[in-house]
């Protein structure tokens, strides 16, 4: 027990120093889905660096399909969990992530696909003064009950 308490110990300030590494990113993303249409919505991320390639990030969105009007849309919120894997570059260094997450309607109304998420994509970011643009591609597929549909996101923002 005091072996488990020690090694407790000593991972402590570790843990600190990478969450005090995290970033936020907040951006825009634009969703062409099998089951929903065109939508248009807002997402935000918090990635922390496990090392100098590789990242673990939790961030979530929120999308409305709203060409129907006010009164026929849909809104999707999608939370996801990433590994996040930068690749070798200068200027815009491209990285691929891949994970979990949900696609799931808040309204609950049944007439929307819901469940769960796999989701691989691509993205890139170039860095600004003092925050860096990013854009990327994370197509996924979504588990419904009785069948599977892809939902395909364009996604761009600032990492802060």
């Amino acid at each position: 027990m005091a072996l488990l308490a020690a090694t407790c110990a000593l991972s402590a300030p570790n843990a600190e120093a990478q969450l005090a590494d995290s970033r936020l990113g907040l951006g825009f993303n634009a969703l062409l889905s099998a089951e929903n249409g065109f939508g248009m919505g807002f997402r935000g991320r918090l990635s922390t660096p496990i090392n100098a390639d590789l990242s673990f990030a939790l961030d979530a969105g929120l999308t409305g399909f709203i060409l129907g009007g006010r009164d026929d849309a849909t809104w999707i919120f999608d939370p996801q969990a990433s590994v996040i894997v930068t690749l070798p570059g200068i200027e815009k260094a491209p990285y691929l992530l891949t994970g979990i997450g949900g696609y799931l309607d808040p309204s609950d109304s049944g007439d929307t696909l819901t469940g769960p998420t796999l989701h691989v994509g691509i993205g890139w970011v170039k860095p600004l003064r003092e925050s860096v643009l990013f854009y990327e591609v994370v197509p996924a597929l979504v588990i419904g009950a009785t069948k599977v549909a892809v939902a395909i996101p364009f996604r761009i923002g600032v990492i802060f």
